[in-house]
């Protein structure tokens, strides 16, 4: 094993299922702790005993609870991680939902729910993360949003969760130059297609809308991509490995984009 992230203590938020996940476990193999914050804690503990197996010699895992749209929830949850690990310098607002359906018919409370829940918890998480780095004066100090594909493109029935992903990608830039002088990088991971639960909803959902099958929508999706299938989630985590990493030291303000050739295909 390299260790790319020996001794990093990293806050994975909706780290319980899907590609936050996938992340613990790819940020385990590789040496750093984890703090694993769900806004289901039982679902987090739950995760993180699963994960537990894949930490490193001296390094842990801790399950703590968050609403990422609460700042006093947020700061709670951040205190409770570095209680128990100590100070955190690696963070991953990962944390989204998803509303499936055509602009014109989707309702106010709705595009509220995902806007909230996508932009403005990564935003309270960022903005926790920062003040806490800076203070800390941790000069190695990585955030990184899991922005999306329909961050940087349109799509059809996805407008406000492509919305709350293009104003990610505009806060990371924003965040990105304000840290830098405090030596705390900034970015964004934009998957493509994912075979996670998230997906299989979205395909249950469009084929209600469509009268065809889940397994004909994902076929569907595949079929756009030029590598011919959708990812797993640990390969996604392993771009979240590189911005975590000393690798991308000089990195700062990207979105680097893993769609399997969506966008050149």
């Amino acid at each position: 094993m390299p260790d790319l992230l020996l001794g990093r203590i990293a806050f994975i938020t909706g780290g319980a299922g899907g590609i936050g996940y996938s992340i613990a476990q790819r940020y385990l193999e590789e040496g750093a702790s984890v703090v694993l914050a769900d806004v289901a804690l039982d679902r987090a503990a739950t995760a993180a005993d699963s994960l537990r197996g894949f930490a490193r010699e001296g390094a842990g895992i801790v399950a703590v609870e968050i609403e990422v749209r609460d700042e006093v929830s947020t700061v709670a949850a951040f205190e409770a991680g570095e209680a128990a690990l100590g100070p955190i310098d690696v963070v991953v607002a990962n944390a989204g939902i998803l509303f499936l359906g055509p602009a014109v018919d989707t309702p106010l409370e709705e595009w509220s729910r995902v806007i909230d829940v996508n932009l403005t918890g990564a935003f309270v998480t960022a903005k926790v993360a920062a003040a806490r780095m800076t203070a800390a004066g941790l000069d190695k100090g990585r955030i990184i949003f899991t922005s999306s594909l329909f961050g940087v493109r349109g799509g059809v029935e996805n407008s406000a969760y492509s919305a709350s992903k293009w104003g990610m990608l505009g806060l990371m830039k924003c965040m990105a130059a304000e840290l830098a002088p405090a030596g705390v990088t900034v970015n964004a991971v934009c998957p493509g297609q994912i075979r996670t639960a998230m997906i299989e909803k979205l395909s249950l959902d469009r084929a209600e809308l469509r009268g065809t099958t889940p397994e004909q929508e994902i076929d569907r999706l595949a079929a756009t991509i030029p590598l011919g299938y959708l990812a797993n989630p640990l390969q996604i985590a392993d771009a979240f490995i590189y911005l975590a990493s000393d690798l991308s030291s000089y990195t700062t303000g990207q979105e680097l984009i893993v769609d399997g050739g969506v966008l050149v295909g």
